[in-house]
């Protein structure tokens, strides 16, 4: 789906001033000026460029994101942990070299190695593709990462924890734009290949030429010529990513842009009992390794909810997703649905939805692998005009209208959550955020 990296004119890089500004005047904090707020600060972070996981200029976003909270909290800190960058396309080049392996060993009579060496290409793909664990992260170079996190704490004791989450990192290029395909292809020849290595085990057996080296009679020759040909046209999974970044601008600065004005304007309307924590993480288009260490290595009371943030582009494609991982991980289907409920309420368009298998993945995951109640927000819908993981996910693709309609929403859930008492019901309603609303900013010192 890529051509060639976006270039443009980017101003000089530097890091955003951390100076806390001093509010004396009535600020309008509408749904419309804080989406108009997050757009200018995606704007400014997308000069940056592409941000490849664990790279500098991903390191410098991290550290210009954790200065723009600064104006807001208290309590922002930026761990760092080792990232392997490769792990999105390793896999694939190992799988692309055991199919014709396989093919091979077929083809001089050795079905029992070809079977060994497809479920070995299965295993690999259940690892690395759904399960990102990294298996050969050990024989490659890591990179140092870094999360950034902030903490809002309510007025009142805490009583609750709301995680607000996005990444700031961006993803390799694919170098065909029909990169689907060369997916399809190898697994659809993969489990062909698997098929046709039990068949040929069972008729060598039954010919008594399993373990004698031989060359397939001809019907058989014919399925393995096939099998053959689809190997050959697999090897393109070789070279499947570019070694050029996404600009990454609607996935996923546009997530960061939205945790930053909602922690304006959270610091400003402070919440009574609940405590926010907004994580931009890095990692995450390598197998969600920045979300994977943060829970990790943090532990939440139970309950602890999770709104992750992830590719907002256009308002009429936004869902509320519940199932993650490729279609293995399952989310909280009632917060899902609370929020797309919500949603409708208020007259947006933002349905529940579901990422299917090789859907990819978001922060999410980990969340509720950690037992987080976690749903992800997002704008990607697996469409050919998507703009996610290509050259042309620039600033334009950005709606603001889209930032808009998420920001009400996680606005409205939030203060709703926040004066909900504990003996209410789950369908009680609680504060509203009024667009044309202008709150008083008190002085700070």
């Amino acid at each position: 789906m890529f051509k060639f990296p976006f270039f443009r004119k980017r101003k000089k890089e530097k890091e955003i001033d951390g100076t806390k500004p001093v509010y004396a005047f009535e600020e309008n904090l509408s749904a419309n000026s804080l989406s108009n707020k997050a757009y200018s600060e995606i704007e400014r972070l997308a000069d940056l460029g592409p941000r490849l996981t664990g790279s500098a200029k991903a390191r410098m976003a991290a550290k210009n994101i954790a200065a723009a909270f600064e104006k807001f909290s208290s309590d922002v800190s930026i761990s760092e942990f080792s990232v392997d960058n490769k792990r999105p396309y390793i896999w694939t080049r190992v799988v692309a070299v055991m199919l014709p392996a396989a093919s091979l060993f077929l083809l001089v009579g050795l079905p029992y190695i070809a079977l060994a060496v497809t479920v070995l290409a299965i295993a690999v793909i259940q690892l690395e593709m759904v399960d990102s664990r990294g298996i050969f992260s050990r024989f490659v170079k890591k990179e140092s990462a870094e999360n950034v996190r902030a903490t809002l704490y309510p007025e009142g004791q805490e009583e609750q924890c709301v995680i607000l989450s996005c990444h700031h990192d961006s993803a390799y290029l694919y170098r065909s734009r029909d990169h689907l395909k060369d997916i399809y292809i190898p697994l659809c020849t993969l489990l062909y290949l698997f098929a046709l290595s039990l068949f040929m085990i069972l008729y060598e057996a039954l010919s008594r030429k399993l373990f004698a080296f031989n060359l397939p009679s001809v019907i058989p020759a014919v399925f393995i010529t096939l099998a053959l040909v689809l190997s050959v046209l697999s090897l393109k999974l070789y070279n499947l990513f570019s070694r050029n970044a996404s600009p990454g601008v609607g996935d996923n600065l546009s997530g960061v842009g939205i945790c930053l004005s909602l922690s304006e304007y959270f610091s400003k309307r402070r919440l009574k009992r609940t405590k926010l924590e907004f994580i931009s993480f890095d990692g995450e288009e390598a197998g969600c390794q920045g979300s994977r260490h943060h829970y990790g290595n943090n532990s939440y009371a139970d309950g602890t909810i999770n709104i992750n943030i992830d590719g907002i582009y256009d308002e009429d494609s936004l869902y509320v997703l519940s199932l993650d991982g490729n279609g293995l991980v399952r989310l909280d289907e009632q917060l899902s649905m609370e929020l797309s409920q919500l949603a409708k309420s208020m007259g947006y368009k933002m349905k529940a939805g579901k990422l299917s298998f090789l859907g990819g993945a978001t922060d999410a995951s980990s969340a509720a692998k950690a037992g987080i109640r976690a749903v992800t927000i997002t704008g990607m819908v697996p469409d050919a005009e998507n703009s996610s993981h290509t050259a042309e996910d620039t600033i334009e693709k950005i709606d603001r209208k889209a930032l808009e309609d998420v920001i009400s929403l996680v606005i409205k859930y939030i203060e709703g959550l926040d004066g909900r008492k504990p003996e209410e019901s789950e369908d009680e309603e609680g504060s509203f955020l009024d667009p044309g609303r202008k709150y008083r900013i008190s002085i700070r010192d």
